[in-house]
């Protein structure tokens, strides 16, 4: 096979993952898949695409002259750098400072899968896998799946600079409606977790908006009614709600229930 034949057939697949990728939040939104297979196959096909992209990287270059527009278009291309979110520059501003609480709730909603996988996941394989992600995302920035996928990655290693970074660019890319849910709820925790539960209510709003099943988010805004806000009213429901689903693990449950019995009794007081 001709290096030509082999770089067409590469980028075939590359194409054909891209759009697996970008077909799962339509697939979960329909009932088609659940969101935890949803999770496991877009970490599958980001894997796939990382090694599509690394065969692609290593063929030879194809020999080309660059066009008069193209010289011209180079020449003219203004030197600047496009501004963040503001968001992010507020997020960031006093560092991410985390309770003992809110740790461990981030460890049990990102999945017990995850969870279970950490602990048995060596550093240099964490590293490996996020620079083989971060490779795919940079050769294909506008597969918003697969950006998400980096951030959750991200997330669930505690790095919130980084997953706030790439889930605000996500947003950027013109979302589906459960995409965007799952974004505004985890950049609704970050505001969270940094003091600002006014911001937070906002963003979780947003994504209960966008995506009213959202259990993530509901149980995000439930924790920030009750200990961001003081709202024990506004928090119950929302707690029970989440409690009441069958699906819940049960760490995740043990800790839904210890806010479900503060804000009762801060409702009694």
């Amino acid at each position: 096979m001709s290096t030509q034949e082999e770089r067409a057939r590469l980028t075939e697949r590359r194409d054909i993952i891209s759009r697996d990728i970008e077909e799962l939040a339509e697939q979960v939104s329909t009932g088609e898949i659940d969101e935890s297979t949803a999770t496991d196959l877009r970490t599958r096909y980001v894997q796939d695409l990382a090694e599509v992209e690394a065969r692609l990287a290593e063929l030879p270059e194809e020999q080309s002259k660059p066009s008069t527009a193209d010289a011209d278009a180079s020449s003219e291309a203004p030197d600047t750098v496009q501004q963040g979110w503001s968001p992010k520059k507020v997020l960031t501003a006093g560092g991410i400072l985390v309770a003992a609480f809110t740790v461990i709730l981030v460890l049990v909603i990102t999945g017990a899968n995850n969870a279970s996988t950490t602990g048995t996941t060596s550093a240099d394989q964490i590293s490996a896998t996020l620079q083989q992600l971060e490779a795919a995302v940079e050769a294909n920035p506008d597969v918003v799946g697969m950006r998400i996928a980096l951030a959750d990655e991200y997330f669930a290693e505690d790095d919130f600079t980084n997953a706030l970074d790439h889930y605000l660019k996500a947003l950027d890319s013109d979302p589906t409606d459960v995409e965007a849910s799952h974004v505004l709820g985890r950049v609704g925790w970050l505001a969270y977790v940094t003091g600002q539960p006014d911001a937070a209510v906002d963003y979780l709003n947003q994504s209960l908006e966008k995506d009213p099943t959202n259990l993530e988010a509901t149980l995000f805004l439930g924790i920030d009614y009750l200990y961001g806000l003081d709202d024990a009213a506004s928090a119950l429901p929302l707690l029970e709600q989440v409690m009441a689903d069958p699906d819940i693990p049960s760490d995740l449950k043990d800790q839904i229930q210890t806010a479900i019995d503060d804000a009762n009794t801060a409702l009694q007081s």
